[in-house]
């Protein structure tokens, strides 16, 4: 599985990459805003880590909405997960910040398998 974060915060990037390679996840790329995170496509990752406030403001949810357009799974990751209230209309998995690896890991089990099923395989 290939993987983008989409993370404005360095260390936080940094750190979501190093967990995510831990679990056998390929890293393919990072994003610090929208026009950023516009750059990928479903050729390039299955999975997109969000934070919801990116550079260029609260742009997380419409990346994640026009990452799940183009059939990559989006998680949200998030200090401040209530922000999500009332707009995380496809639920979304929302994990917390610092990304930690059990989480991760038990959101991506979840994940894999719809993945799987949206490919046909």
């Amino acid at each position: 599985m290939r993987a983008i974060v989409v993370e404005d915060e360095f260390l936080a990037a940094v750190h979501a990459e190093a967990v995510l390679e831990r679990l056998g996840v390929e890293v393919v790329g990072t994003a610090e805003d929208s026009a950023g995170a516009g750059r990928f496509s479903a050729e390039h990752a299955q999975l997109a880590l969000v934070d919801l406030n990116l550079r260029d403001g609260f742009t997380g949810p419409q990346v994640a909405r026009r990452l799940a357009n183009q059939g990559i799974q989006v998680v949200f990751v998030t200090a401040n997960p209530a922000q999500l209230e009332g707009i995380n209309d496809d639920d979304w998995p929302v994990l917390g910040k610092p990304v930690e690896e059990p989480e991760l890991a038990s959101t991506l089990s979840r994940l894999v398998p719809r993945f799987k099923q949206q490919q046909g395989l």
